[in-house]
């Protein structure tokens, strides 16, 4: 079933991650694994990690700081639905972000450090919550508008995560 039909489990067409089969102690596990793999790729000394294997196809690196702005960004998603009653939050601007060379000093040397703090601030985040507050909700732009509930939010970083370490790991080259 497509991620965007109506009444249909939410899976990714792509690499089959289903949001609503995600706990909330699922998260913070989960997303240490995926922060290893990312480590392991940034400390390989490949030369190739800052390079585009193809115009349209983000580098090694482009895909790590996408997921640490993530990361941060949901992390704060998840604080404003705490905050605030059915909030909707501003988008990232991931492509303004490339465009404008926000990424352009970013070193694996420093993308492992800001990783491993996304990763260990989201973690202690959702750690944090209860049912109650993991169950209030926001507007979510993606795959279309709609109500989510913050574990929803919190289980969207961690497919960010898993899903752009596959990406970044299967690069051609």
């Amino acid at each position: 079933m497509g991620l965007c039909e109506p009444g249909a489990v939410e899976a990714c067409e792509v690499c089959g991650f289903e949001w609503d089969a995600i706990e909330a102690g699922d998260v913070p596990v989960r997303l240490r694994v995926a922060l290893a793999g990312w480590v392991a790729l940034l400390e390989s000394g490949d030369a190739a990690l800052g390079v585009r294997p193809s115009p349209g196809v983000w580098s090694v690196m482009e895909y790590g700081a996408h997921v640490r702005d993530v990361l941060l960004n949901l992390r704060d998603r998840i604080v404003v639905g705490l905050a605030e009653d059915h909030p909707v939050p501003k988008p990232m601007y991931q492509d303004v972000r490339i465009a404008n060379g926000l990424l352009a000093a970013d070193t694996p040397a420093d993308l492992m450090v800001e990783l491993t703090v996304a990763v260990g601030l989201l973690a202690k985040t959702v750690g944090a919550l209860d049912e109650t507050a993991l169950a209030r909700t926001l507007v979510y732009p993606w795959p279309r508008v709609a109500d989510r509930n913050l574990l929803w939010v919190a289980a969207q970083a961690l497919h960010e995560a898993e899903h752009h370490l596959t990406d970044a790991r299967t690069q051609p080259g």
